[in-house]
């Protein structure tokens, strides 16, 4: 009997505990389970005290949930092990589930290694021990858990009654920043929607920063940068450039930094509540020397922590940086010129509506008829003029090709009959000729200068806008294209034409001008100073594609979702585009074939018919030169003593 009473409150006191035991491993497993399949887990790694055969049954239950799960024991959780072969995120599975229970693992000498992996690919399920409820900042500093804002860690408490576990205190838990700089994050999981709350994505909560400030970096001065014609080394505060990202000024100049600003400001103060720290650079980033400058190279070395300027996106900065908030700036430098009109394609218009074939028939059909008219008269016995000598022939031919008529009159049918046929002839062609010059002139440009080659051939001055990303755009394609590299070698180095933009736009509205230049600042200032039937000459010659353009962060940046979530909230209420359309101007509208104004008239240029002037100055001193001559030949024969032979 005695043994009994022994016996049965130890048995009692035994089922109790296991039942405890066992209702708390399922709360456990229970808590497991939801984690992963609220996140769409389908990979895990646990480590837990649990036995084989605990771990072999839930083991099974969770494939029968499609997700696969690894156990590893608190030895291989303690020890140095390699994170590749169990850290392990494919395309098929990108995310991974970390489950740890501390209250078994824990170890007060224990610290996590710089290489442990804290960013959002790893998503960390943390079970604590009821003691350490309030001291999860503790917790976090000496096992060195470098959280960052796109952390994944939760830690579960439990809330137990009489030694069975109720529920949870789940806590999401972030930084602001890498330490030393922003601070520790503690969101309590909304119960009121569940165990683990209404969240959608983790930005939701995450948005507020809480004042932080971060180094970002834009470009302070890009023009002469790399052509050293216009530059200059002043280095503004960045009170100062604030303001001048602020301003539109009359000259419209660093217009893609200042629309980068425009959404770069309410995206990080208004949005995100970041203070920003404003360095500057004098390049968007290039490789020189197997070392990078400019914005990619602040950005690598840790000076920086995002650009505030957008980059073009460029496959050789993918391997050193991430870009982020794609932008619907389009970066497209060309060429602007006011393209030539046909009358000047030619070196001489007068001989242009004519064939070399043509003209070779004409002048053989005068030289004939002039046979045919001077053997005719030879004759012609009833003459009342003496048109034997060539000159006269000459002069009578050039004058019925003229449509002058004729100072003779011909009393043979023969002669008349050819009198008549010159007449009709020279008229015909005298129509073709003069409709050709007229249509020549007035008829709309025929726009054929749509090549880099073709620009090269045609004649026309040439320079680039002393514009950092403009010189290094057409420095990379005059690389490739020879043509391009003949415009740059002969026509832009030589008279070292790197001009500003406003500079550039008055040489094209002169005429026989391309200038390659950012179209979304010189279309601002072509706007202001162009006639309308100038801005209808406009032609655009582009040596590439337009390029998207996006903000550069550091690579595996925790702040490249974050910006690219408030970015989205930017296109969505339409601040984007509205700051577009301040910042980015359009190619001009042609309207000057729309209205009968005087605009839409063309006149006649001094270009047209200085070949003429050239031909009548050349006649000129032709004929003054052959008086001069006739004069001496007259003189020299008049002071000629005459012999006579008696």
């Amino acid at each position: 009997m005695e043994y009994i009473n022994i016996v049965l409150p130890f048995l009692s006191t035994y089922i109790v505990s296991v039942s405890l035991s066992v209702n708390n491993f399922d709360a456990q497993h229970e808590l497991m389970e939801q984690f992963l399949t609220v996140r769409n887990l389908d990979t895990a790694i646990f480590y837990t005290c649990w036995s084989l055969s605990d771990r072999v049954r839930y083991m099974k239950k969770l494939n029968e949930k499609k997700i696969a799960v690894t156990h590893r024991s608190k030895e291989d959780f303690f020890r140095d092990f390699n994170l590749d072969d169990l850290f392990t995120i494919t395309v098929y599975s990108p995310l991974l589930g970390i489950i740890i229970d501390w209250s078994c693992n824990d170890d007060s000498l224990f610290k996590f290694s710089e290489s442990w992996l804290w960013n959002s690919s790893y998503h960390w399920l943390m079970i604590m021990s009821k003691k350490s409820n309030n001291n999860i900042q503790s917790f976090v500093s000496s096992k060195k858990i470098n959280l960052t804002i796109d952390s994944e860690i939760l830690l579960a408490y439990p809330n137990e009654m009489d030694g069975i576990i109720t529920n949870w205190h789940i806590f999401d838990i972030y930084r602001t920043a890498f330490e030393p700089r922003g601070k520790l994050m503690i969101d309590v999981v909304n119960t009121t929607f569940g165990k683990w709350g209404n969240r959608l994505w983790k930005f939701d909560k995450r948005s507020n920063l809480g004042n932080l400030t971060l180094n970002v970096v834009t470009i302070g001065n890009p023009y002469g940068a790399l052509a050293k014609k216009n530059g200059t080394d002043i280095k503004p505060s960045s009170e100062d450039l604030v303001t001048y990202l602020k301003t539109f000024n009359l000259d419209r100049l660093n217009s893609v930094q200042k629309f980068s600003f425009a959404i770069m400001y309410p995206l990080t103060r208004i949005l995100l509540n970041i203070t920003l720290h404003i360095e500057t650079t004098n390049s968007w980033g290039y490789k020189m020397n197997n070392k990078w400058d400019g914005i990619v190279g602040m950005l690598i070395s840790g000076e920086a922590d995002f650009s505030i300027s957008l980059n073009a996106l460029r496959s050789e900065r993918y391997d050193v940086v991430d870009y982020s908030a794609i932008s619907t700036w389009k970066h497209l430098p060309c060429f602007i010129f006011r393209h030539p009109r046909s009358s000047t394609a030619s070196t001489n218009i007068f001989l242009r509506p004519f064939e070399t074939a043509v003209w070779f028939s004409i002048i053989c059909v005068v030289i004939l008829s002039g046979f045919v008219y001077c053997t005719i008269m030879h004759y012609e016995s009833n003459q009342i003029f003496s048109l034997r000598v060539l000159s006269d022939i000459v002069l009578l031919k050039i004058g019925t090709l003229c449509q002058q008529g004729t100072a003779m009159e011909p009393t043979k049918l023969s002669n008349r009959l050819i009198v008549i046929l010159m007449f009709a002839f020279s008229l015909i062609m005298y129509q073709f000729y003069s409709s050709s010059i007229v249509s020549g002139l007035l008829r709309p440009t025929i726009m054929n200068i749509d090549s880099v080659q073709k620009l090269e051939e045609s004649g026309l001055d040439v320079g680039i806008e002393d514009f950092n990303v403009v010189t290094k755009v057409i420095e990379v394609y005059g690389e490739i294209n020879p043509y391009l590299k003949k415009i740059i070698d002969n026509k832009i180095k030589p008279k070292s034409e790197y001009l500003l933009a406003k500079d550039g736009v008055r040489k094209i509205k002169k005429g026989h001008y391309a200038f390659f230049t950012d179209p979304a600042t010189s279309y601002w200032l072509i706007n202001d100073i162009f006639t309308e039937k100038e801005k209808c000459d406009l032609t655009e010659l582009p040596l590439h594609r337009p390029e998207t353009t996006g903000y550069l962060v550091r690579k595996k940046s925790p702040y490249r979702k974050l910006i690219n979530y408030a970015n989205c909230i930017l296109r969505e209420t339409g601040l984007m585009d509205r700051e577009l359309r301040i910042w980015h101007a359009e190619k001009p509208k042609c309207s000057a074939g729309k209205t009968t104004t005087e605009e839409s008239l063309v006149s006649v240029k001094i270009n047209d018919i200085v070949s003429l002037f050239a031909f009548l100055i050349i006649g000129f001193i032709s004929s003054f030169t052959i008086l001069i001559l006739e004069i001496i030949v007259h003189r020299h024969n008049t002071n000629t003593p005459i012999i006579v032979n008696k």
